[in-house]
């Protein structure tokens, strides 16, 4: 939810001054719990009018008119209804949000499924598809969905490989087993750009 509706249009001024070309906020409440994690009575979510006037705030507040604010709707995540979903969706509609994300935690679609049958394309809709990873991407399209996230695997594989090296390390107490299955040291240079640091350092350091 990001604050209140001053924290929420100053982030899009101060995002816009960065290039930045858009901004998701969801209808949740802070401190925010992550969607997958169980909460006992569900998570509460924000006054939809007052959420829905934050989303008004900070399309009033864009300088480029291309800049999009995404409404994310957590309203199955927090054990609600389809309904509860389409009011959340066209009350952010009506207030300006340039796009939908609709969120669910279960391992099928249905959820999804449901709310684009009568949603009917009203804006363009947003997914991220963790739970549900097993239906196929021509699915979404069929169902129209505007935009697929896959959020966090990266991250996750990061981790896995991270803990599966630093046993291997551990166990073999050597770093023979693990050297040939990790990227050389030169492509954390590469990333880092230091050719062209070495390049700046004749130009500003004089040579030296």
């Amino acid at each position: 939810g990001y604050g209140n509706f001053n924290n929420a249009r100053r982030l899009v001024k101060k995002l816009e001054q960065r290039g930045i070309a858009g901004v998701c906020i969801e209808d949740k409440l802070f401190p925010k719990t992550n969607s997958f994690i169980a909460v006992e009575g569900g998570q509460p979510l924000a006054d939809i009018e007052e959420f829905s006037l934050k989303l008004t705030a900070m399309k009033d507040s864009q300088s480029d008119p291309d800049f999009q604010v995404i409404a994310r709707v957590e309203a199955f995540i927090a054990g609600w209804d389809l309904d509860e979903a389409l009011k959340r969706a066209e009350a952010y509609r009506v207030a300006g949000a340039d796009a939908i994300l609709m969120h669910s935690k279960k391992a099928d679609p249905s959820d999804i499924e449901a709310f684009v049958n009568v949603w009917e394309n009203r804006l363009p809709i947003v997914i991220v598809p963790t739970k549900y990873y097993t239906t196929p991407t021509d699915k979404f399209r069929d169902w129209k969905i505007s935009m697929a996230i896959w959020a966090n695997h990266n991250i996750r594989a990061s981790i896995q490989a991270i803990q599966a090296t630093s046993k291997q390390i551990f166990e073999d107490e050597s770093l023979v087993g693990v050297e040939k299955k990790i990227v050389d040291v030169s492509e954390i240079f590469r990333l880092q750009n230091v050719a062209e640091l070495k390049e700046a350092e004749k130009k500003y350091l004089n040579g030296k």
